[in-house]
């Protein structure tokens, strides 16, 4: 039954993200959105907007509703204290995926590491004069020609 429903439910979602994309844009011409004057013709006198509106109504219930159940059965398996049934294999006792579980032991108290020291050396600072001399003065400007 729960493979049911999800195969539903996804089946469900696909057609509702499609059905919404096949419908027009707001202001947009049904007619344009199909290539012209064909689009009446293929959904008959009203164009797609009543069909596609419709569908997405329904489309859009039953997807609410299959979430609805999918959730309530969640629950449900989950406060029984075990999985979501998937058919009467039991994944915990490795009739459906993979190996079976381990048993549940304590994992071992992890050793506590020790507190990290870091010596930190000061770092000196120079007193000494910069190494860049001082500009110098301006030199007198030059006498001119005669």
């Amino acid at each position: 039954m729960h493979t049911f429903l999800l195969t539903l439910h996804v089946i469900l979602s696909l057609l509702l993200v499609f059905i919404i994309l096949m419908q027009p844009g707001k202001g947009a011409d049904a007619a344009s959105a199909f290539g012209g004057g064909g689009g009446s013709q293929i959904f008959g006198a009203s164009g797609p907007g009543n069909l596609l509106t419709r569908g997405t109504g329904v489309i859009a219930t039953l997807f609410m509703i299959t979430s609805i159940t999918l959730a309530f059965q969640s629950t449900r398996a989950y406060q029984a204290g075990g999985g979501v049934d998937l058919g009467g294999e039991d994944v915990e006792a490795g009739g459906g995926f993979g190996a079976p579980a381990a048993p549940d032991a304590p994992a071992p108290p992890e050793p506590t590491p020790a507190p990290l020291e870091i010596d930190v050396a000061p770092v000196p600072v120079p007193d000494a004069a910069p190494a860049v001399p001082p500009p110098a003065a301006p030199a007198a400007p030059a006498a001119p020609a005669p």
